[in-house]
């Protein structure tokens, strides 16, 4: 899972500035009767909830669990990501698992694991890559249009994440897109709980049972308890 910017050239006529659309990449890979399965998925977000924060991470792993029934087809979930310090390397991102784990996968493990700094590609990195070359495919093969000073050429697109969701569904086969119209930032919404200890030396947090363990490593046998704290708001 990894986060991407995609910035839209503004269409004749309107803005200067470039729109940028903000897309959670998710690669969900499983077995299945005994084949590797995979599908990529793309988040995307309205203008008005245009932030890659723990809000964003929310909606897409509540949507993944009712879209994708994660509960009653998977014994456990490995989650990679970088160590995106406002987005998943966090107190709220980490409460999150451990509330998932507990109330929408029956005690079942969630295994947070971050790739080691100057990893190299990860399989969101390539999707990234990939739907980028479409996106510039798309400018190119139209730049003459674009320029043309005529009525069809005002409203070439994409111009906002609706858009762009049309263009990947129709010219990546392997991928499905949802775009998320708004995201409810309500502060109150947000988990009012207690630090994790040392997390930025954390590479793996590991939640299952109703518990919580956190190691240096992605070996989990080396894995320490901790645990959350609430507190009321002020």
């Amino acid at each position: 899972m990894d986060f991407t910017s995609v910035y839209l050239t503004p269409r004749i006529g309107h803005s200067c500035n470039s729109t940028v659309v903000q897309d959670c990449i998710v690669v969900l890979e499983w077995m299945e009767n005994g084949q590797r399965q995979r599908v990529n998925l793309d988040y995307l977000c309205g203008a008005d909830s245009n932030n890659n924060d723990y809000f964003f991470v929310l909606h897409v792993w509540l949507k993944l669990f009712r879209d994708y029934k994660l509960n009653e087809r998977f014994v456990a979930l490995h989650i990679w990501t970088d160590g995106g310090p406002h987005h998943f390397k966090t107190r709220y991102c980490q409460w999150m698992w451990h509330w998932m784990s507990s109330n929408l996968f029956d005690k079942k493990p969630i295994i947070h694991n971050f790739f080691a700094s100057y990893h190299g590609h990860s399989l969101a990195d390539s999707h990234a890559a990939a739907i980028k070359r479409v996106l510039k495919s798309q400018y190119n093969t139209s730049q003459l249009q674009r320029f043309s000073p005529t009525t069809s050429a005002l409203y070439w697109g994409p111009g906002d994440a609706a858009d762009f969701a049309a263009l990947l569904s129709h010219a990546c086969s392997d991928t499905r897109v949802h775009v998320f119209p708004h995201i409810d930032r309500d502060p109150a919404l947000k988990p009012h709980v207690s630090h994790v200890d040392a997390i930025k030396s954390q590479h793996c947090l590991i939640y299952a049972a109703g518990t919580c363990a956190a190691s240096i490593d992605s070996v989990s046998a080396s894995a320490l308890p901790f645990s959350f704290s609430l507190k009321s708001h002020k």
